[in-house]
């Protein structure tokens, strides 16, 4: 596992590297001076990201925001030396997976860095299922109103409506969505050709 360490704090991102060099399965990274956090992460491809938020080269949180791109997105544990209620408000809502107060290098930093890669596929799990709960409820709007237009246009109840839409799916190997968009675009979607 390849973990990029971000931190201006010298002091504290050696502490944080040598905690973690510790461990011969990861692969510890520094970000080198004047580099953008992003072209770091787009460089050597982490597993994980230890971000301190004193970073001069960032304005507020925008590099961080920045790696919500799907192609940038991992896990980030955040490291600040004060506590922000907004600042870590915000922290969560672009995605950061781990909010830390620390004022010195912790003696392991390994269970922070399990805690942000748990975190952060507990989260992509839900989006997931949030993003296909979301598909489902949107194909079954699509069908029910074309059902309704054929049920309209056919004068025939809701079941025979679906028996159709579904036979059709199966002779044109297509999900019901497919069919009842089709029919939809073929009819209106007020039952105007």
């Amino acid at each position: 596992m390849t973990v990029l360490v971000a931190d201006e704090n010298t002091r504290r991102a050696r502490a944080l590297s040598d905690d973690l060099r510790a461990d011969p399965s990861l692969r510890v990274l520094s970000i080198p001076a004047g580099t953008a956090l992003i072209d770091a992460v787009r460089r050597y491809q982490p597993d994980v990201i230890l971000v301190d938020m004193g970073r001069a080269d960032r304005d507020a949180l925008d590099s961080i925001r920045a790696l919500s791109q799907p192609a940038l997105e991992r896990p980030v544990a955040l490291f600040v030396d004060r506590d922000d209620v907004e600042l870590m408000e915000t922290a969560f809502d672009i995605g950061i997976c781990s909010y830390n107060v620390l004022e010195a290098p912790p003696d392991d930093v390994k269970p922070l860095l399990r805690a942000a890669i748990a975190l952060y596929t507990r989260f992509q799990r839900t989006r997931g299922e949030l993003t296909e709960a979301q598909r489902q409820l949107a194909e079954q709007k699509l069908i029910d109103q074309a059902k309704r237009l054929f049920m309209k246009n056919e004068n025939t109840t809701e079941d025979q409506a679906y028996r159709w839409f579904r036979r059709r799916a199966m002779q044109t190997a297509q999900r019901i969505a497919a069919v009842a968009a089709d029919y939809l675009a073929a009819h209106g979607r007020d039952g105007t050709p």
